[in-house]
């Protein structure tokens, strides 16, 4: 299997394990099991399409299954969430009001057009991932797709394995958390709309959301740095929207950034 593979199988793996260890209703422990079985067989299947594939169908298949899996141990996470721990929420808190104590006291942007702006780049951290991807293959680096996972995965991973240990309700809530969306811009409204339905309702810390995207954005400064600069500067937008929006605290944000920095100079010799 590739390393891609590995890191995926054996983290989903490892969040499924830790879901019987851990004091979890049982519901819980067998929607983490199913969930990283999916990613199990999901990797098995796709590898057994080189019986009747060529070898490059199959290796394009196999960069792209890594996208669909991206999100197994975010949603594996989050079975481990079972209230907000309040004086870890209460400190994340107390240092958004020490740091930025404006956008500290708001539930989210301002309807304006920069507001508006923060909104849409948050929006961009779904396909950010994927965008990079395909930066590669547009470029003719397929051979790179490799570091370019290492990179990403690790950093987002690292962020997921902590956050159980950080159980904490999105800033957004606890300020004004039942604002009428009459009163919110329509990317807010749709960005909260994707929350409702598909996000955990708690955060991750760090934001794994910033680290995949600083992550993506590093590799291909590396790699395509023209590219690079650009995904890099939708990335810093993402992150202040992170916060502006109250999508995530500080200190999740500027954790996430680093752990993506971290592991991009720990890679840094092999890219």
């Amino acid at each position: 299997m590739r390393a891609s593979e590995w890191i995926q199988v054996g983290f989903a793996i490892i969040l499924a394990v830790a879901a019987w260890i851990r004091p979890l209703p049982m519901r819980h422990r067998w929607i983490t099991t199913v969930l990283a079985i999916v990613a199990i067989v999901a990797v098995a299947l796709v590898r057994s399409t080189a019986h009747f594939l060529p070898p490059s169908s199959v290796s394009m298949i196999r960069d792209w299954l890594t996208v669909a899996l991206l999100l197994v141990p975010y949603w594996q996470t989050g079975q481990f969430f079972l209230g907000p721990n309040i004086q870890i929420q209460d400190r994340l808190a107390a240092f958004d009001r020490w740091l930025l104590p404006r956008v500290a006291a708001t539930s989210g942007t301002a309807r304006t057009r920069l507001g508006w702006s923060m909104e849409v780049a948050y929006l961009f951290c779904y396909p950010l991932v994927p965008l990079g991807l395909l930066t590669l293959y547009a470029a003719g680096l397929r051979g790179r797709v490799s570091n370019f996972w290492f990179v990403v995965l690790v950093s987002t991973y690292i962020c997921y394995a902590i956050t159980p240990f950080v159980p904490a309700l999105p800033p957004r809530v606890l300020v004004g958390g039942q604002v009428a969306s009459t009163r919110q811009g329509k990317a807010r409204v749709f960005n909260r709309w994707i929350l409702s339905h598909g996000s955990i309702h708690a955060i991750s810390f760090p934001s794994a959301h910033v680290a995949s995207a600083i992550a993506v954005s590093l590799v291909l400064l590396r790699i395509v740095p023209l590219a690079g600069l650009a995904f890099l500067a939708v990335s810093i937008w993402i992150s202040v929207g992170a916060v502006v929006g109250r999508y995530h605290y500080a200190l999740d944000v500027l954790l996430g950034a680093a752990t993506a920095l971290v592991v991009f100079l720990a890679s840094y010799p092999f890219l």
